[in-house]
C-alpha cells in the first residue's frame, strides 16, 4: 500500500480532501450545544454551537487506514455490500468498526478527492478524465514497474459497470454490466495482472489522423515492448498494419481479423468448404489462417498470426495450434474483471 501511495502523494490527496472538507462543514451549521469552557466568566448554563467531530479534518495516518479498508473489501469480496453492512455489529467483519466510525467512513468518502478542485474546470476542457488523471496514471505508473510479465499477454476491452453521472458513461448489451465505462486494458494472460490501462473517453480520445484500434494497440503495448512477449487480442484490435509495427518493437501477436478488405476472398468463401478445415498463407512473418469449425452453422474463422510460422502438420489435430493458444491466452483481461463481480 505504501508503495502505491506514497506519503507524498498521500499528503497530496490529504491537502484536495480537506479543501473538500472545509467547504461541507460549511453545512453544519446547527449542531448540538455543548457547555463554553473557553471562556472562564461565562455562565454555565450557556452553550455554544459545534461541528460534529466525523467533520474534522483528515490525516496521513487516517487516509491510509481508509484505502486499506477499502482494500479489505474487495479482498473480502464485500465492495457490493452497504455501508450499514459492513459496520453492522452483528457482522462477522470487525475491523471496519475497529478502525473508523461509519459516519466518519461515510464522511471521508464523500469528500475524497484526488485533484485540486480550484483547477479542475480549466483541466477538464482538455481532459475529461482531470478529476482523477494523476492519480490513475500514478497507479498505472506503480503496477507496471513492480512487476515482470510472462510470455503472454492478453489486450481486450472491459466496462466497468456504472450507472451514475457521467459523461463519457457508455452502453454495451452485450456485456453483464450493460452500462458503464470502458476500459482498455493489457494484462498478464497467465496470472491476469494489469500492465497498462487506458479509460475511453469518447470522443477525441485518440489522435483523428490515426486508426482508433491501431492507435490503442500501439499504446497498451509500450509497457512490453522490447521484451518478445506474445500478444493475444480480438478482431478490434487486430490488424495487419499493427501487426507489422509490433514486430518491429518485438511483440508478436495473435488476434482474429474483421477487415475484410485485409483478408482474400478466397479465404473468406463458405462454399464447398468442409467443417473442421484450416487453409494457411503466409507472406514475410505473417500468417494467415481461415478455419470453419465443427458446427452444424459454417462461419469462416479468420485469425492473424506473428507467433507462428507454419501450418499444422498433424491432419489428426482437432483445433489447429494458433486456436488452441488464442483460447487460452485470451482471457486474461476477463479474469482481471471476475473478482469485481459479486458472487
Amino acid at each position: 500500500m505504501e508503495y502505491f501511495f506514497s506519503d507524498e502523494k498521500l499528503e497530496e490527496i490529504v491537502r484536495n480532501t480537506n479543501a473538500e472538507i472545509g467547504k461541507q462543514r460549511e453545512k453544519y451549521k446547527q449542531d448540538r450545544p455543548v457547555q463554553n469552557t473557553e471562556d472562564e466568566n461565562a455562565d454555565a448554563s450557556s452553550s455554544t454551537k459545534i461541528r460534529p467531530s466525523f467533520a474534522k479534518d483528515a490525516i496521513v495516518v487516517e487516509m491510509k487506514a481508509l484505502f486499506r479498508l477499502y482494500y479489505l473489501s474487495g479482498v473480502l469480496n464485500m465492495n457490493h455490500v452497504t455501508t450499514k453492512e459492513l459496520f453492522d455489529k452483528n457482522s462477522v467483519v470487525g475491523y471496519f468498526r475497529a478502525t473508523i466510525s461509519q459516519a466518519r467512513f461515510e464522511f471521508l468518502t464523500n469528500c475524497l478527492h484526488f485533484d485540486d478542485r480550484s483547477t479542475r474546470e480549466e483541466r477538464q476542457q482538455n481532459d475529461r478524465l482531470a478529476p482523477i488523471r494523476n492519480i490513475f496514471d500514478h497507479i498505472v505508473k506503480v503496477f507496471s514497474e513492480v512487476y515482470s510479465p510472462s510470455d503472454c499477454c492478453t489486450l481486450d476491452k472491459m466496462l466497468l459497470g456504472f450507472r451514475g453521472r457521467c459523461i463519457f458513461k457508455m452502453y454495451i448489451p452485450s456485456k453483464p454490466d450493460k452500462y458503464g465505462i470502458k476500459n482498455l486494458m493489457t494484462c498478464d494472460a497467465k496470472t491476469a495482472y494489469m500492465l497498462d490501462a487506458f479509460v475511453y473517453l469518447g470522443k477525441g480520445s485518440c489522435p483523428t489522423n490515426v486508426p482508433a484500434a491501431h492507435f490503442f494497440t500501439l499504446k497498451l503495448t509500450e509497457t512490453i515492448h522490447g521484451t518478445n512477449p506474445n500478444l493475444t487480442c480480438d478482431n478490434w484490435f487486430t490488424s495487419i498494419p499493427a501487426a507489422k509495427e509490433l514486430l518491429q518493437k518485438q511483440v508478436n501477436l495473435v488476434g482474429t481479423l474483421r477487415r475484410k478488405r485485409e483478408i482474400s476472398p478466397s479465404f473468406l468463401e463458405l462454399k464447398d468448404r468442409e467443417r473442421n478445415t484450416a487453409k494457411f498463407a503466409f507472406t514475410g512473418e505473417l500468417t494467415l489462417l481461415s478455419y470453419c469449425p465443427p458446427k452444424q452453422t459454417k462461419k469462416i474463422v479468420p485469425m492473424l498470426s506473428t507467433m507462428h510460422a507454419t501450418a499444422d502438420l498433424d491432419a489428426t489435430i482437432q483445433v489447429p495450434e494458433m486456436i488452441e493458444f488464442y483460447n487460452k491466452t485470451k482471457c486474461g483481461v476477463d479474469l482481471m474483471d471476475q473478482p469485481t463481480k459479486p458472487k
